[in-house]
């Protein structure tokens, strides 16, 4: 390969990459001021034919409504250790709401960790 074609080829990603610093961001990723007003409580049943359900509540403290709220359900081992996994969805949980969820799992865990797993936050249009 020739000096000038190695070159070219090598500032063509540059090049690209320096086009895509100057374009503009949409992410979607920024969230309304108090989005991050969600907080979990959860119990879990005694097991009943090598299952345990476990069920909880999201709550939306915040001024923002959410929707699509998923939450993931791990059973941990006595050092911390991933034993099992559910996703589950909960829904819309609007402003100074409550959502419900119940997943069941494999008996067995020590303990449980509950996580929200995905959130969609609602823009409330503007009054005029």
């Amino acid at each position: 390969m020739t000096n000038a074609r190695m070159t070219t080829r090598l500032m063509r990603p540059l090049a690209f990459m320096s086009l895509l610093a100057l374009c503009p961001s949409t992410s979607q990723a920024q969230e309304p001021a108090g989005a991050t007003a969600l907080r979990i409580q959860w119990e879990v049943d005694p097991p009943v034919s090598g299952l345990q359900a476990v069920c909880g509540r999201v709550f939306n403290d915040g001024p923002v409504d959410a929707r699509r709220v998923r939450v993931r359900v791990e059973g941990l081992d006595e050092r911390g250790g991933v034993t099992g996994r559910r996703d589950g969805d909960v829904g819309q949980v609007w402003s100074r709401s409550i959502g419900r969820f119940c997943l069941t799992m494999s008996a067995g865990a020590a303990t449980h960790r509950v996580t929200i797993v995905g959130i969609e936050w609602v823009a409330r249009p503007e009054a005029p």
